[in-house]
């Protein structure tokens, strides 16, 4: 395999008089693109900027809905966990001392569990059936949390809703330009933010009108599971019917459309995907310094991401306010969500400089930590919202990894290596917040300060490797003059950023 890639590298820099049509050998290693350009042998010429747009357009509008309600209910259906806690969970469960820690980490036990699996089973079944089951056991597991009312069967049923979410961030595929990625991804990671506001709007109101029924058959905490896992089962069923496999093989796409897609992706070098599994593509991702700077980022911020998902309304009612109106505080956290995650990635689109656009909103997040640490009552719950800034860091390094790695081994690979921190990150999140620190949790509150830092400072090493490396490219380019010439499709070869020298990594 390392001498067939060897090959295809040094048959990317030859003579354009040569075919652009790939070898049945090339396309069996290469990316699914070549399949649509050898067909007809590529477009081979400019786009049409109207045209591109009215396709930018339609993708967005049969691809960007079905992107976006995921993240909405994944989200929601995360939070509404930290909803129970103080709507009578606790008490229904007779959870005592740390149980409830437990009972937030092992979701995260489930998900790193069957995440290795789910990502092989990904390239071998078609992705919008395995999609669509996977988001149907999940809905009907979350239902199923209504039932349990005992510390063991809450265990069992979160770890089974972690194992079934596995399957959703992976399963993405970018449709999109590189410079048109990072605004999208703040999109959809926008939902968490209108996902924390309807949450805590929709848990206020069965708080009010079902937890104060002494007569109701369903305690607060249940209505909410049996809600929102019978909302996720419906659309898991649509999902069956109208998500597509690929971009190769979308029904609303045209196959003239599909072809004009390859060409506007061109850019990106690194086309659409490939199912050949490459294990010189998987040392390199083991080897490359940016894997881990990733990997650092992803485990280090989900450390703190109990203040929004399991523990957000214990940390509100801990600075002084009750449990009803901790369920309307969380909000403007989401609100806040919202408005950092897509105006700040707008900017970073507009600018070209999403690391920038990033670092400086993790400053605000920083600032907001102190709060929380060093305050009581308003200012703290002011830090607190100020603390929403980090999800931004959350697109910025999904939006590198789609942008940034190249190969589809290598991606997939970075992908299981992230989807390692953010599990590990987020079973050690529950359990800083230990129960003889209540109610202000101090020590977590200071290592969120700490960790804040960290992550500000790991964007920062991630820039300068990309710099140095652009640079170094561009000299070499520069130097060889005439004697660099490039194979027609070089881009559709299934190379790694570092294989292929024409790839820039964006900044």
């Amino acid at each position: 395999m390392a001498k067939e890639v060897k090959e295809n590298v040094a048959d990317a820099f030859v003579s354009p008089k040569q075919t652009s049509v790939p070898s049945q050998a090339t396309k069996n290693d290469g990316d699914a693109a070549l399949e649509l350009l050898s067909s007809t042998g590529g477009l081979e010429q400019p786009i049409d900027p109207a045209r591109d747009r009215r396709l930018r357009k339609k993708i967005d509008l049969h691809i960007m809905p079905l992107i976006c309600l995921v993240y909405f209910l994944q989200y929601i259906d995360k939070v509404s966990l930290s909803y129970a806690s103080v709507t009578g969970l606790r008490e229904s469960a007779h959870l005592h001392g740390n149980q409830f820690n437990w009972v937030a980490s092992i979701f995260f036990f489930g998900q790193l569990t069957f995440e290795f699996p789910t990502i092989r089973l990904l390239q071998v079944f078609p992705l919008a059936k395995y999609v669509s089951v996977n988001v149907v056991i999940w809905g009907g597991v979350l239902a199923a949390l209504a039932g349990c009312k005992s510390y063991s069967s809450l265990l069992v049923c979160q770890f089974f809703l972690g194992a079934a979410e596995a399957a959703v961030v992976p399963s993405w595929v970018p449709m999109d330009r590189k410079d048109e990625q990072a605004f999208r991804v703040g999109i959809w990671f926008s939902m968490c933010g209108f996902a924390q506001m309807f949450g805590g709007y929709f848990a206020y109101g069965v708080a009010r009108h079902v937890g104060g029924d002494v007569h109701a058959a369903l305690r607060g905490w249940q209505v909410i599971f049996l809600t929102l896992g019978l909302l996720t089962v419906i659309v898991g069923l649509v999902f069956w019917f109208v998500l597509p496999d690929s971009p190769a093989s979308a029904g609303f796409l045209s196959q003239e459309e599909k072809r004009q897609h390859v060409e506007r992706i061109r850019g990106n070098e690194q086309g659409i995907g490939s199912k050949t599994f490459k294990w010189d593509q998987f040392r390199e991702a083991l080897t490359d310094i940016n894997t881990w700077l990733y990997a650092f980022w992803v485990f280090a911020a989900n450390i703190p991401n109990s203040i929004a998902i399991s523990f957000g309304n214990i940390l509100v009612t801990g600075m002084g306010y009750s449990k009803l109106s901790s369920l309307l505080l969380v909000t403007p956290l989401g609100a806040y969500e919202v408005v950092i995650l897509i105006g700040v990635t707008y900017i970073a689109m507009k600018t070209e400089q999403r690391l920038w656009c990033c670092i400086a909103t993790h400053v605000p997040s920083i600032i907001g930590a102190i709060l929380m640490a060093s305050t009581e009552k308003a200012s703290a719950l002011v830090g607190y919202y100020l603390s929403g800034g980090i999800p931004i860091g959350w697109t910025t390094i999904l939006g590198l990894q789609a942008t940034n790695v190249a190969g589809s081994t290598k991606k997939i690979t970075v992908t299981c290596i992230g989807t390692i921190a953010y599990t590990v990150g987020n079973i050690i999140s529950p359990q800083t917040f230990q129960a003889r620190d209540a109610p202000r949790y101090l020590p977590a509150k200071i290592s969120i300060v700490i960790l804040y830092f960290l992550i500000t400072v790991d964007l920062c090493l991630i820039r300068l490797v990309y710099v140095h490396r652009n640079k170094k490219r561009d000299a070499t380019k520069a130097a060889r003059r005439d004697d660099y010439v490039l194979k027609k499709n070089h881009e559709f070869l299934d190379l790694t950023d570092i294989q292929n020298q024409e790839f820039r990594y964006s900044l």
